[in-house]
Order: C-alpha cells, then sequence, then structure tokens
C-alpha cells in the first residue's frame, strides 16, 4: 500500500513538474473566471483604468493577453505579459489586477498552468471610459491610500456624493424600474447590495448579498453600479471602503414603477 502511495506521489510529482516547464496556454478552460463575470472586469475598466496620453493615438487598438497564478483568496500574481507591449501599458494593466478577484477552476497538480485574460483596448474604447469617470469630479485635498487594502471601518465613512443618505434614496426612487415580470407576479422583497467604494469614487466587485427574484436583483445591482461617492477616509487619506446597501421591491409604489430604500449599511 505504502509502494502504491509512493507511485502516486511520484506521478504528480513529475506531472508537476512538466506543468512548470511548459509555456503558457491560451486554452478555454484556462481563461480566468472573475468574481462577478465579465461585468465585474468591465466596470473596473470602466471606472478604473487611466492611460497617458502617450499611449492614445488616434490609430489606437490593443490586444493584450496577460498570464497570471492566483494566491489563496483568488488574487492575481506572476504576471506574465506577451511580447510587444510598453511599459506604460504594463504598469497599468498589473494595477487594475489590484480591483479584482478570481475563482481558482483548475485542479491543485494543474495550477502550475497560468491563467489568462485577453483585454481589447482602443482609443475609442478609452475615451468612452474616460467619459464616464469625468462625471464625476470631486474636488478635494486627500491623498489616496496605495496599498489597496479594503476597510469595512473607518475615521470618516463614505457619502453619497450629492446631498448623502438623503440624496442616494432620491436616486434610488427617481432611476429605479420594477421589472413588469416581477409585478405580474406580485412580487416583493428587499435586495441587499454589497460593493467596495473606490478611492475616486466609483464602486466596483458589486455583488448582491440578499436577492429577490425575476429580475429584481439585477436592477438594484445596475442602479448602485451607478452611484458616486465621497470616499471614505482613514489616518488622512482617502481609502477603499466596503459596504452595503439595502433596495426594498414594494408593489405599493407600483404605480410610479417604484422601490422604496433603506439607509445604507455600516
Amino acid at each position: 500500500m505504502f509502494k502504491n502511495y509512493a507511485f502516486i506521489l511520484a506521478f504528480f510529482f513529475i506531472a508537476f513538474s512538466e506543468l512548470q516547464g511548459q509555456a503558457p496556454q491560451k486554452n478555454a478552460e484556462l481563461e480566468a473566471k472573475a468574481v462577478g463575470g465579465k461585468e465585474q472586469i468591465e466596470q473596473v475598466l470602466q471606472t478604473q483604468l487611466s492611460l497617458p496620453k502617450s499611449v492614445l493615438t488616434s490609430n489606437f487598438e490593443k490586444e493584450i493577453t496577460i498570464f497570471f497564478g492566483l494566491d489563496s483568496l483568488g488574487k492575481a500574481l506572476n504576471f506574465k505579459f506577451e511580447s510587444g507591449l510598453n511599459n506604460v501599458l504594463r504598469l497599468e494593466m498589473k494595477r487594475i489586477f489590484n480591483f479584482l478577484k478570481f475563482n481558482k477552476t483548475q485542479s491543485y497538480f494543474a495550477e502550475a498552468q497560468p491563467y489568462f485574460l485577453i483585454f481589447k483596448l482602443s482609443t475609442q474604447k478609452y475615451n468612452r471610459y474616460f467619459k464616464q469617470q469625468s462625471k464625476l469630479n470631486l474636488k478635494k485635498n486627500v491623498i489616496a491610500d496605495s496599498s489597496y487594502v479594503i476597510y469595512s471601518k473607518a475615521d470618516k465613512s463614505p457619502e453619497y456624493f450629492k446631498n448623502a443618505d438623503e440624496g442616494l434614496s432620491e436616486f434610488i426612487l427617481s432611476e429605479i424600474e420594477y421589472p413588469k415580470l416581477a409585478i405580474e407576479k406580485s412580487i416583493e422583497g428587499t435586495v441587499i447590495v454589497e460593493f467596495i467604494i473606490e478611492t475616486n469614487g466609483y464602486v466596483t466587485a458589486v455583488t448582491a448579498k440578499q436577492t429577490v427574484s425575476v429580475g429584481c436583483t439585477d436592477e438594484a445591482v445596475r442602479l448602485i453600479k451607478q452611484t458616486k461617492w465621497w470616499p471614505a477616509q482613514l489616518r488622512g487619506k482617502a481609502v477603499r471602503y466596503k459596504t452595503s446597501y439595502p433596495i426594498t421591491f414594494s408593489l405599493r409604489n407600483v404605480n410610479k414603477e417604484h422601490g422604496s430604500t433603506q439607509p445604507i449599511g455600516q
């Protein structure tokens, strides 16, 4: 029995060693799966990507493939870029990974083979991102924390950028659309949306911690993705901050096609 056990260990060791020596592969099975899916990647690019004018030209169009491993928490590490990518783009794309987490989809012994992601960037797409970011121009003299640590307590909690809690409630009530199928099925309930407020006031990692069926959850997530904030502050710096917000769908408001909201959770 011991010999059989030793043989199995030796087999996996050899397989593991061979995988380490292989060149990175772009098999579909190795494409990294971000927590929150492709929508989360797009949200991060739209709100956090920053490129200098020196990179952007009228014909800038780039497909960037990045290979990487994952640590025990699903954070990317050990990046490898395909050749031909300038250092400015390398550094910015590595920075973008600080806002993402991934699900491990490979077996333990196969993880020597790196995951990969493909980003397609262009001047037109980046200008669309930049236009989105320009909608929130917070004039502040607070330095942003560069550690990318996520906090749930701070010296100063984040506030919705326009009139705090009252302004957020007004925004939700004016923009929410009660799903028609939920109305037809008389579905009510509260969606609790969890998200991270970044140091530039935008949100990422938007997920539903409590759901309501037939489109209500998707609508709540859609709304939170549009919100903008004064970031939390800790020891005089703007920091990343995880919080949650409940959005209630009530048929009492169906004549206005609106739901109701509750104060932000701390």
